[in-house]
C-alpha cells in the first residue's frame, strides 16, 4: 500500500490503482476465503465498504447506485481492476478527475477522492489490522486530519463515526 499512497499523493492515479488492486484482492480474499471467485469477493468487499468509500470521496453516503445495469462495485471491477491488471490501462468507461464532480452515464467520471476512499476502505478492514505503511503520512477527510498508520483495522470505529455523523445506525454491525 505504500507505493499506492505515494502514487496517489503525486496524483498519479493509474499507478496508485496498479498498486491498490492487489491489496484489494488480498483483503477481499481474507474476508471471504472460501467459495467465492475473485470477482465476487472483490465486488462484495466494495459493497461492504461502499459507505466508507463514498463518505470519504464525496462527504455523503451514496450506496446502491446502478446506472445502465452497472453498480459501483461492478464498475470498479469491470472498468478498473480487470483492464488495468490484464491490459495495463483503465477501461475508458472509468475516469478519475480532480474536479470533484461525479458524472455517471456510459462513462463513470469520478473524483479522485474515490481512490482515496477505496484506499482507506482497505486500510481500515480488520483483516489488515497488523499492516503498516513504510512511511506514514497525514490524511484529510470529512473535516478530520490524522495519520494514515492509525487507520489500519479500525473499520468498526470508522463505521460507528459515520453512523453518528450521517445519522445512519444501519452502518454499524454490518460486514
Amino acid at each position: 500500500m505504500s507505493s499506492c499512497v505515494e502514487a496517489f499523493t503525486r496524483k498519479d492515479y493509474e499507478t496508485a490503482l496498479i498498486h491498490f488492486f492487489p491489496a484489494l484482492d488480498k483483503t477481499a480474499k481474507l474476508r471471504r476465503p472460501m467459495g467465492k471467485k475473485v470477482g465476487e469477493r472483490i465486488r462484495q468487499f466494495i459493497t461492504d465498504q461502499e459507505a466508507i468509500i463514498t463518505a470519504i470521496a464525496t462527504g455523503n453516503i451514496i450506496t446502491n447506485i446502478s446506472i445502465n445495469g452497472i453498480s459501483f462495485p461492478e464498475a470498479i471491477y469491470k472498468f478498473g481492476r480487470n483492464p488495468l491488471l490484464h491490459e495495463g490501462e483503465l477501461d475508458p468507461r472509468l475516469r478519475f478527475t480532480e474536479s470533484g464532480s461525479i458524472t455517471i452515464t456510459d462513462i463513470w467520471l469520478l473524483p479522485a477522492t474515490y481512490i482515496l476512499g477505496m484506499i482507506i476502505a482497505v486500510m481500515v478492514a480488520p483483516e489488515n489490522a497488523t499492516e503498516r505503511l513504510d512511511k506514514d503520512g497525514t490524511v484529510h477527510f470529512l473535516g478530520q486530519e490524522g495519520q494514515l498508520n492509525t487507520l489500519w483495522g479500525v473499520e468498526e470505529q470508522l463505521k460507528t463515526y459515520l453512523a453518528s455523523r450521517f445519522r445512519r445506525p444501519d452502518l454499524v454491525n454490518r460486514p
